[in-house]
């Protein structure tokens, strides 16, 4: 069963050098978003639509198999997969833009129940050609008035 969620999420990136260590400003964001959740002891789905200066793109999360897949689709297309230790290709598009993006996720925290919680994923990203250092965390808690 479906609930619905209200989803804060987080996100810090910052370039990296050629030998790997951060350099340069730390872009960060913060949105917010109304979502549905679903939780068993199989897989955890998330969905929701943000909305920003480019558009509106609707998101999926699954999580199941110890690994995270975080899809985007709209304004920003993406089908990024994280699991600990592994290092994963895809195509990151903002249109009229493509890129390709290989994400190497370093850890992955999940704290969920039936009524939501947190994710945390820390993660190296190499896209276009430029080597990023990525966290971004997930908060989601059931909404008040539940239809």
């Amino acid at each position: 069963m479906d609930i619905r969620v209200h989803i804060k999420i987080e996100s810090s990136i910052e370039n990296l050098d050629l030998s790997g260590l951060p350099e340069g400003d730390v872009e960060k964001s913060r949105s917010f978003a109304t979502g549905y959740y679903s939780y068993s002891e199989e897989k955890i789905a998330l969905s929701y639509t943000e909305e920003n200066e480019g558009g509106k793109a609707d998101s999926e999360i699954l999580i199941c198999d110890g690994g995270v897949r975080v899809k985007r689709m709209g304004a920003i297309e993406s089908d990024l997969y994280f699991k600990e230790g592994e290092s994963h290709s895809s195509i990151y598009s903002v249109p009229p833009y493509k890129f390709d993006a290989t994400v190497k996720t370093r850890r992955i925290r999940c704290e969920l129940d039936e009524n939501g919680g947190k994710i945390d994923l820390f993660y190296n990203m190499k896209i276009g050609g430029a080597e990023k250092s990525a966290r971004m965390k997930i908060w989601i808690s059931k909404a008040l008035n539940q239809v």
